[in-house]
């Protein structure tokens, strides 16, 4: 791997004017790229070839090739990902010591039960998701395997969320930012086995069974999104297999949307609803007050815990302050941000859930009324 990463180093050290085709296609063999010259030729872009050294170099954590906007993105990393598996890992794990990554993905590890002295990367999958850039497979030392995905896409957001939600006994995804020496960060998150609660394939005979606790843990969630300000992208919730309700995916903070997500995330009842409504309309009324107080109660207790316990979301907050302001670039003071959060903390909750049957009641009249 030395070798390797000399010879690398050595090409990305020419000038791009003395970066020939013959010198990129040498490095691509050395790495492993079985017909380096058809690799070179599989998107038709001037940008391409940059694309292929910016992979290629170690210090560089963003997987994918081409930038999402560009019209090329597509065939980029179906490219990519038409590469042996072990060529792909072989990227990855040069990427890994480059940029101090084993520390970090080894605490990740020990987080997520899997504790281990070494590991090995045996695929890597370049993404197309807003939130995730890449996907890696590990094995360790006694021959599990696990995924780790690695994003740069709000990191500092991601971290925020989890740290408030573990002060109200909420679980997210187990995630670790680190630090680069560019000063960006990096978010590396192991995915959670479990159901995805806002999933579309999600059948009647799978929400049966596990709604009343899948709303109660979500409308938990919801309570601290709100205060904080989350807008929140589908799928969202995961209900774990020991039963607790995981919010991920939490990359959208401070928003000042009246608190609630209309127009981006259908509320949970309502979601799991209309996968159990039953063909009869009384028994479907029935149902849906149930389910929307099933979350009323659920979202006003958590709200009361957090407006009890205020000074200890404060004090988070305010310790975490560099972070708030790294998220908001400039556009937002951390005070003025964390001055909202209070001001939605301190709200009525019985009040917000009024606003919510309100926003839905007319697709939905069987809401109730009071």
């Amino acid at each position: 791997m030395d070798t390797l990463r000399r010879q690398i180093q050595a090409f990305l050290s020419l000038p791009k004017e003395a970066r020939t085709r013959e010198r990129r296609e040498a490095v691509l063999q050395a790495l492993g790229v079985p017909h380096p010259s058809r690799f070179i030729e599989e998107v038709w872009t001037g940008t391409w070839e940059a694309g292929i050294d910016r992979l290629l170099d170690p210090a560089n954590t963003r997987i994918r090739p081409l930038e999402p906007t560009d019209f090329h993105f597509k065939w980029a990393l179906e490219a990519f990902n038409g590469l042996p598996a072990p060529v792909r890992a072989r990227l990855f794990a040069l990427k890994i010591e480059a940029n101090g990554l084993r520390g970090p993905i080894l605490a990740l590890l020990d987080r997520a039960g899997l504790a281990t002295h070494a590991f090995e990367v045996v695929d890597l999958v370049a993404l197309s998701k807003v939130h995730a850039e890449a996907v890696a497979t590990l094995r360790i030392h006694d021959g599990r395997t696990c995924q780790v995905e690695v994003s740069h896409f709000a990191p500092a957001a991601a971290e925020l969320y989890a740290g408030a939600a573990r002060l109200f006994q909420l679980r997210t995804s187990t995630t670790h930012v680190h630090r680069l020496a560019s000063g960006d960060k990096i978010l590396l998150e192991i995915p959670l086995d479990g159901t995805h609660l806002d999933a579309e394939d999600l059948s009647p005979a799978d929400v049966k069974p596990l709604w009343p606790g899948a709303i109660r843990g979500a409308a938990y969630h919801d309570a601290l999104g709100d205060v904080l300000g989350t807008i929140l992208r589908d799928p969202h919730y995961v209900l774990t297999r020991s039963g607790e309700v995981a919010s991920i995916h939490n990359y959208e903070l401070f928003h000042d949307i009246g608190g609630f997500r209309f127009g981006f995330v259908e509320p949970i009842f309502l979601s799991l609803w209309r996968r159990l409504c039953s063909p009869e309309a009384g028994e479907g009324r029935v149902l849906l007050q149930r389910m929307f107080e099933e979350y009323r109660a659920a979202y006003i207790e958590k709200r009361r815990e957090i407006q009890a316990r205020w000074g200890e979301l404060e004090a988070f907050l305010t310790a975490h302050q560099q972070t708030i302001q790294e998220y908001l670039q400039g556009q937002q003071e951390w005070r003025d941000a964390v001055a909202a959060v209070r001001e939605r903390a301190l709200r009525d909750p019985a009040g917000w859930m009024q606003t919510l049957l309100e926003a839905y009641r007319d697709s939905y009249p069987d809401l109730p009324r009071d």
